[in-house]
Formats: C-alpha cells, sequence, structure tokens
C-alpha cells in the first residue's frame, strides 16, 4: 500500500460561549450523547456494501479491458507477487481463527465488511505477519512506514496494531470516496492522491488487477453467504 498522504493542519475551532437562560444565567454545556443506531443498521449497511460490490466489479470490466477478470474461489489467497517475507524470520499464517476474531472486532469497530477487510489483508501478505515488500511495507496489511507513524503504531509486525492501523485507513478512503470500493481500493494501492487526480481507479495494470482480484474475492464468498 502507498503511505497516508500528508494531511493539512485542521484550525482550532473558535471557542463557543456558553448559552444563556432567559434570565440572564448560563445553562449548563453538558453534551448530549448520541442515540444509539436503530437495531439492524450495522447488518443492513453489511448488506448494502456487499450488493454494491458486484456492481462495481461489472462496471469496471466494462471501462478497463484490461481489467482482472478470472474468478477467485471462495478461501483462496492470491498474494501480490512482490511480496517476501522478512530476512531470518520465522512467519507461517496467522492461524485461521486467531485471524478471523480480529478481523470480526475490527470490521465492526469500523462499520466495514469483515469479508472486505479479509480480502485485503489476503492480497496484501497472504496472511504473513511479517510479510515485507520490497517498498518497505510491513505486516499483515502492509503498512507503509508514513502510514504506520500517522495512526502511532509502534510494532507493524504485531496483527493487532497492524490491522486496527490498517483497517482504520480503509475506512478513511471508504468515507472519502463515498463508499465505493474500487476507488477506496485503488486508493489503499496506489495512493489516494493519484486517485484523486485521475478522478477513477488508474490506468495502472498492477492497481487494476489488485482491485479486481480483491473485488471478485468478496463478490464471490458474499455470494456464498447469502
Amino acid at each position: 500500500m502507498e503511505p497516508l498522504p500528508e494531511a493539512p493542519a485542521a484550525e482550532k475551532p473558535a471557542t463557543e460561549k456558553p448559552a444563556a437562560s432567559p434570565a440572564g444565567k448560563p445553562v449548563s454545556g453538558g453534551r448530549k450523547k448520541a442515540a444509539p443506531p436503530p437495531a439492524g443498521a450495522f447488518a443492513d449497511s453489511l448488506r448494502r456494501q456487499a450488493e454494491s460490490v458486484g456492481r462495481q466489479v461489472q462496471t469496471m470490466q466494462e471501462q478497463y479491458p484490461d481489467f482482472w477478470r478470472p474468478t477467485v474461489q471462495a478461501g483462496a489467497v492470491v498474494p501480490e507477487a512482490h511480496l517476501e517475507p522478512a530476512p531470518a524470520a520465522n512467519c507461517p499464517p496467522m492461524a485461521k481463527l486467531e485471524l478471523q476474531a480480529l478481523v470480526e472486532r475490527e470490521a465492526k469497530r469500523n462499520a466495514m465488511s469483515e469479508t472486505l477487510l479479509q480480502a485485503v489483508i489476503e492480497q496484501e501478505s497472504a496472511n504473513l505477519p511479517c510479510a515485507v515488500s520490497p517498498k518497505g511495507a510491513k505486516g499483515l496489511m502492509q503498512l507503509m512506514p508514513a502510514t504506520a507513524e500517522t495512526f502511532k503504531v509502534k510494532d507493524p509486525f504485531d496483527p493487532a496494531e497492524n490491522v486496527a492501523a490498517g483497517s482504520r485507513f480503509l475506512k478513511s478512503l471508504l468515507d472519502r470516496y463515498q463508499g465505493d470500493m474500487a476507488k477506496a481500493l485503488a486508493a489503499y494501492n496506489a495512493g489516494p492522491g493519484r486517485v484523486d487526480r485521475d478522478g477513477e481507479v488508474p490506468e495502472i495494470p498492477e492497481t487494476q488487477n489488485y482491485v479486481g482480484r480483491i473485488l471478485a474475492r468478496v463478490a464471490e464468498r458474499e455470494k456464498a453467504i447469502q
């Protein structure tokens, strides 16, 4: 994945004066607690995300002749070819149940599809916690040093830290592109700057292949679940 671009410093909001009561006395400025989401809202959100995958795959196939088309079977792991394990590291894939629990926790925390998060991890690292790319990306979600620093990651090879930061970054991209998974994934691979400049998934074979593999995997698994 490409590093997270440096965001401009946020301006400090002006200090607001407490509202006055009719008698001229300040009213207590305690914050009201946000109302809890309605029952089933989270599940409905995930359903809508899953339904959008198939449409995005079809759109990508229509727009890009070289877009990756073969179907990935559920459970298949197809890592990027450039990945290589960290030197002198004994690094078996993370235990399935342990990784599943981690993915479920972070997906729920960030209100995103578990299937999408799992597919990104498989594509980025083949579930290898010590995976390192020639560009210096590390861990399960291949965090670049600048991204790890942005999200205050102390150990990028720690699965919990890595997935927590990677899922937050992915969520920020989904929000940035209004839930468009194709653009969010392209930004995760090629950088938000390139996607913003092109206004679409860049015509970079590696990026289109990356987006295609993940979306196809998600579509396959969501179809199997239904």
